[in-house]
């Protein structure tokens, strides 16, 4: 057995991972949702576009860069069960292998780009960036900045949809963390088939939230399949 799947808890462990909550319109949100699914609005109209980049250096498929996009939803509250910070519908996905790629759509059904792509973690004062590049092109360049940091434990919540199932993944994320609201960070999506599901035009480029973790672990609970109208 994997030291890291354990009791079907699966474990991520990763150098840095970053992560930014970015503006775009709700119709672009709705029309990527399952219709169970409702997208969280900050401001009427306006819904929230989570990226993400991981640099894991340990976990059952070995070491690889991750990019994720997200989009913020209500949560499942069930009686009983710790409240989740939040909850993603994750829509696209890139690894840097093909390893962590199958492994991702076979046991969590989640939706990738279907070769390897690029990413560099490039380090700065204060920040650090990720630069996602797919076939020989770029996807994305985003910079996410430090604040003061904090040891944490956080429980967030995945819904993820293959075919006409809907699956849920109960996550936690440990680490020290960096998370404020300066509005310091910055997002560059370009035209590539990676991001053709998005209005980029649409989409702000200065999030109102920025994350930062560092020497951190990413553990998933066991899928849970969900009941579907």
């Amino acid at each position: 057995m994997n030291v890291n799947d354990v009791n079907g808890m699966v474990q991520y462990h990763f150098r840095d991972s970053i992560g930014g909550f970015f503006e775009f319109p709700t119709e672009n949100a709705r029309a990527l949702l399952p219709p169970d699914l409702q997208p969280i609005e900050p401001h009427h109209g306006s819904s929230v576009l989570s990226v993400m980049a991981f640099d894991f250096h340990n976990s059952p498929v070995g070491e690889y860069g991750e990019l994720i996009l997200s989009i913020l939803v209500s949560p499942l509250i069930q009686p009983g069960q710790p409240m989740p910070r939040s909850a993603f519908y994750p829509f696209k996905l890139g690894t840097t292998t093909r390893e962590s790629r199958e492994h991702a759509i076979e046991r969590w059904h989640l939706p990738h780009w279907m070769s390897d792509v690029e990413i560099d973690f490039e380090p700065g004062p204060g920040s650090l960036t990720a630069r996602v590049r797919a076939d020989g092109a770029k996807v994305a360049d985003m910079t996410i900045t430090e604040h003061s940091w904090s040891p944490v434990s956080h429980l967030y919540q995945s819904f993820m949809r293959d075919g006409d199932q809907t699956y849920l993944a109960h996550i936690t994320m440990e680490g020290k963390q960096s998370e404020h609201e300066d509005e310091k960070g910055l997002l560059k999506l370009y035209d590539h088939p990676f991001n053709q599901q998005l209005q980029i035009s649409e989409v702000y480029e200065v999030p109102f939230r920025e994350l930062w973790m560092r020497a951190g672990m990413q553990t998933f609970q066991p899928l849970v399949e969900l009941e579907t109208a």
